[in-house]
């Protein structure tokens, strides 16, 4: 825009110059050779039309100004079809003729969020049904598994268990084998290793577990001693029971039959 206003002044002022060259060559001639003074004709001419110039521009600025302050303006609203202003500047008919389709679409969306909503906590509570049965299972054949014990010991054993198995270690109460068949710390190691395993219970938990609950028999043991040797190779009553491919059922177990062993 700019580049086209330099052109069209450069074009004038050319025009102009062109102009007053050919008038003054052109005055000069006619007054040499026939004593006519072209002054005296163009005078009243060039006067009138700066007159008119500058009336003209006077009033373009004055317009422009008025403008600008919106002393003049003309407001016009295009009217519907009927004669009613659409409904995109009523806010009233807005909110008192919805638009039905945005209504339609928003509860559809809302009634498929609820019923994936409901469909989610419904896999949930299955999984964690499944995951208690399957904990509760776990317990079960560990119960059946630890018979090591007098009868009152191993009812407070089986307590025990289920504390480690839900993470409540304020439960735990110490106990002692058996005096007649007395368990020494490698099966007792073995032992909290194959049962922390099948409850997916960390190693320095496990030693915790027989720590606590096996005082007398693993006075000297420390838990970090226990934590870093609860599967080793050393000899014992209890041996070291890895489940297959999440069978947490034991291999004494399962070479029986059914599904309990008697002793060790």
């Amino acid at each position: 825009m700019a580049d086209n206003n330099r052109i069209s002044i450069k074009g004038t002022s050319r025009v102009l110059a062109i102009t007053c060259v050919v008038f003054t060559a052109v005055s000069t001639i006619l007054y040499d050779n026939y004593h006519i003074d072209l002054i005296d004709y163009s005078t009243p001419v060039i006067l009138g039309t700066v007159a008119a110039i500058m009336s003209c521009a006077a009033l373009q600025r004055l317009f422009c100004s008025l403008f600008s302050k919106n002393y003049l303006s003309f407001d016009y609203k295009e009217l519907s079809p009927i004669g009613t202003i659409p409904s995109e500047t009523n806010p009233d008919i807005q909110e008192e003729f919805p638009r039905t389709e945005n209504t339609t679409s928003t509860v559809s969306v809302v009634t498929q969020k609820s019923s994936y909503l409901e469909k989610y906590e419904a896999r949930i509570e299955e999984l964690e049904h499944a995951k208690k049965e399957r904990r509760t299972a776990i317990i079960s054949t560990i119960h059946d598994y630890t018979t090591f014990f007098t009868k009152e010991e191993l009812e407070t054993l089986h307590e025990n268990i289920e504390a480690l198995a839900y993470g409540q270690q304020e439960r735990y109460k110490p106990i002692r084998s058996r005096e007649d068949n007395p368990i020494k710390s490698p099966a007792l190691r073995h032992f909290a290793w194959n049962i922390g395993e099948r409850l997916d219970i960390p190693l320095i938990d496990r030693a915790k577990f027989i720590k606590e609950i096996f005082p007398h028999e693993l006075e000297n043991a420390t838990i970090e001693y226990l934590s870093k040797n609860l599967r080793d190779s050393v000899t014992s009553k209890i041996k070291i029971d890895v489940p297959e491919n999440g069978d947490y059922r034991f291999d004494c177990m399962r070479n029986f039959g059914d599904g309990k062993i008697s002793s060790y």
